[in-house]
């Protein structure tokens, strides 16, 4: 019975290998809709290098875009973005930046360090600066902690 089992996990796992496909393309046609409004909306004139297209069988497909400037921006299956990460010595476009983190920020004195990533999902954001300290907030824009 074991061994049977074994062999029925290590099929499914064998299929789901075989189903998984990257694609690296330029073509912003390839987001959905809501990821290219998104990019067009907070970046001028964006310059895409490359945008990896996961698709895995098991889970939805993930997009992950990689502007020239080194800003990268991953984005759910239907176009949501997750995350906005800058290069080193940038900050993100502040027109991401919710407005309960910039008036947290503001309040605690930190308007001077860049922002350099957003990050968002079912619990809440997470906003970081470029000294490396970043701070959580919950799905309403409460305060929940910072870490260094």
């Amino acid at each position: 019975m074991k061994k049977i089992l074994s062999l029925l996990v290590l099929a499914i796992v064998a299929v789901q290998f075989s189903f998984a496909t990257d694609v690296i393309t330029k073509d912003m046609n390839q987001l959905p809709l809501p990821a290219r409004n998104f990019i067009n909306r907070h970046f001028t004139k964006p310059e895409v290098a490359q945008i990896k297209i996961d698709k895995d069988l098991m889970e939805s497909t993930k997009y992950e875009v990689l502007l020239v400037d080194g800003t990268e921006i991953d984005f759910d299956s239907k176009g949501n973005w997750e995350e906005v990460s800058a290069k080193k010595g940038q900050s993100v476009p502040a027109s991401i930046i919710p407005g309960f983190a910039v008036d947290y920020l503001k309040a605690h004195n930190f308007v001077s360090e860049g922002v350099t990533k957003v990050e968002r999902d079912r619990k809440g954001y997470e906003v970081e600066l470029s000294t490396g300290v970043s701070f959580k907030f919950d799905k309403k824009g409460k305060f929940l902690k910072a870490d260094d």
